[in-house]
């Protein structure tokens, strides 16, 4: 209900608050995306994003066949900033098997 009202322009959502589940595939209309931080807790420490897991969340801003074919990236500390910029130029590593 909350990405249908959000993606509906009518709707007067426009900030969508999210932790970094938003990387999890939902089509949603963004156009900005801005890290309140780079760190998350883990179960039971606190750890830093990774390249994939910065990569992920940032392509949900600017998609195809979305008001917003290009995104924005930004962080609200600006000492984040280097570190995400280079996830972003950075290639993932391409793994070479997985099983279940």
């Amino acid at each position: 209900e909350q990405a249908r009202l959000f993606n509906d322009p009518d709707s007067g959502y426009d900030i969508l608050v999210a932790s970094d589940a938003i990387g999890m595939g939902l089509n949603l209309n963004i156009r900005r995306i801005i890290f309140n931080s780079i760190f998350k807790f883990h179960g039971e420490d606190v750890v830093r994003l990774s390249h994939s897991e910065i990569k992920q969340i940032s392509g949900r801003a600017g998609r195809r066949n979305s008001p917003y074919p290009f995104g924005e990236v930004t962080c609200r500390d600006p000492r984040d900033l280097a570190y995400i910029r280079q996830c972003l130029s950075t290639e993932i590593e391409q793994i070479d098997k997985a099983a279940l």
